[in-house]
């Protein structure tokens, strides 16, 4: 194992590239580097340009040292399968088999899937499952929830196209498949190369709440197997996740009565027993529940309306599934990772031992989603970074406004040029050294 961690490492890690804060260096190190006053929003370059150029380094580095200092998902590696030990000698050896993954320093398992014959059952982390059926465009919206009634990520349902069509939404105007595309990207917060030919969205996913980004949290996947089906894992750490909800809002025009628990729907057929119900005029009590179908028109609340009127309803399907919209599979914990459990895990090496649950057939027979990444920030991948991103300003300065050349008659050609070796001389030798393992 190799060093945990170092006085020397670089700690000032608050990511937010729009303020010109990475994971590997910041502006200031950069302006103390370049002896130039700070960068803000009114410089040029200005602090979120070399955000962006950070972010360019930062990926450089780790495409050049084939790893990486900063935590990255991995999605959908399929490897092969081989048996070192027979099924009936493993509790003693420890594993039927392993895998080992390309990427080092593996962090958490996020989806493991091993065919056993007729499907891929998934072995980690706590996951929920969402199934749209014929009238999944009554959907107004998908709530992903953390934990202990934690933070709400509310991804809304649009059927406008372009510019009306808001980062934090999804599109509901192409078929069932089509849409998962558009969900699974908004909650991993990706450009949805699937679907921008259908929907012009020009711009990344991104859906924020209370500071917090959707994709800190959770990852969403489509079924291989089944593209109707979509696979949300949580990220928390193990069983933690099963704790999450997942809700589905709908909406209908409703009539209540002062007093009467009878409520007058548009289409009891898309509703269950259970919902909890919202009133646009707030003319039915926080809380209410449906209680009873009465009939394709109208359903029993918990509380009685305390006015009398129409308005707009929503309906909130929590952990439950909808007839006609959605079947819904809420969070569960799927992971039994120990050592005598379904399988464990050498991280540093990024190897996957089978025990319990191991996949039937040897060809691409695992399927894994992972998030890897070193936990520390060496000192001399900050330096690099930083000299790096350095020389990146400097290749765009005009040599006048904002680095003067010294005393000593050192172009702003030469200082690029020192810059870029001594960064990329760092990273020399700080690469993994890749083996294969019989």
């Amino acid at each position: 194992m190799g060093i945990t961690n170092s006085p020397s490492d670089y700690t000032s890690i608050s990511v937010d590239y729009a303020t010109g804060s990475g994971f590997y260096t910041d502006k200031g190190a950069i302006s103390n580097l370049l002896q130039i006053p700070a960068f803000t929003d009114t410089t040029y370059p200005s602090e979120s340009q070399v955000g962006e150029i950070i972010k360019r380094v930062e990926g450089m580095i780790d495409e050049k040292v084939k790893r990486s200092f900063r935590p990255l998902l991995y999605k959908d590696e399929h490897y092969n399968f081989e048996f070192m030990n027979h099924p009936m000698q493993t509790y003693y050896g420890g594993y039927v088999g392993f895998i080992q993954l390309t990427t080092m320093k593996l962090r958490k398992v996020v989806s493991l899937r091993v065919w056993q014959g007729n499907r891929y059952i998934e072995l980690a982390s706590a996951q929920a499952q969402i199934q749209l059926l014929d009238n999944f465009r009554d959907i107004y919206s998908i709530v992903l929830q953390l934990p202990n009634s934690g933070v709400e990520f509310e991804m809304l349902s649009e059927s406008a196209i372009g510019g009306s069509l808001g980062r934090d939404e999804f599109n509901n105007t192409y078929g069932i498949k089509t849409t998962n595309d558009e969900i699974v990207a908004l909650i991993n917060e990706q450009f949805p190369s699937k679907t921008s030919t259908f929907t012009n969205a020009t711009e990344a996913k991104r859906l924020v709440s209370s500071n917090l980004s959707i994709s800190d949290f959770f990852f969403a996947q489509k079924d291989s197997e089944n593209g109707a089906n979509i696979l949300i894992s949580s990220l928390l750490a193990g069983e933690d996740g099963s704790e999450c909800t997942l809700k589905i809002k709908t909406q209908q025009a409703i009539t209540h009565t002062n007093a009467s628990t009878n409520l007058v729907v548009a289409d009891s057929s898309k509703l269950v027993v259970g919902m909890e119900i919202e009133d646009s005029n707030n003319h039915i009590p926080s809380g209410t529940t449906i209680t009873a179908i009465v009939d394709s028109t109208n359903v029993t609340m918990s509380a009685a309306a305390t006015n009398t009127g129409s308005s707009t309803g929503t309906f909130i399907a929590i952990d439950k599934s909808i007839p006609t919209i959605a079947t819904i599979t809420k969070f569960t914990d799927k992971q039994d990772l120990k050592r005598l459990g379904s399988f464990w895990t050498i991280k540093d090496e990024s190897r996957v031992f089978f025990l319990r649950d191991y996949p039937y057939h040897t060809q691409n027979s695992v399927i894994i989603s992972y998030i890897a990444g070193d936990n520390r920030v060496p000192s001399t991948i900050h330096e690099a970074a930083t000299k790096l991103a350095a020389a990146e300003i400097l290749r765009h300065d005009d040599q006048t406004i904002l680095v003067a050349e010294t005393g000593g008659n050192i172009s702003t050609k030469e200082k690029y040029d020192i810059l870029r070796k001594e960064g990329m001389d760092i990273l020399k030798g700080k690469g993994d050294i890749v083996f294969l393992v019989e």
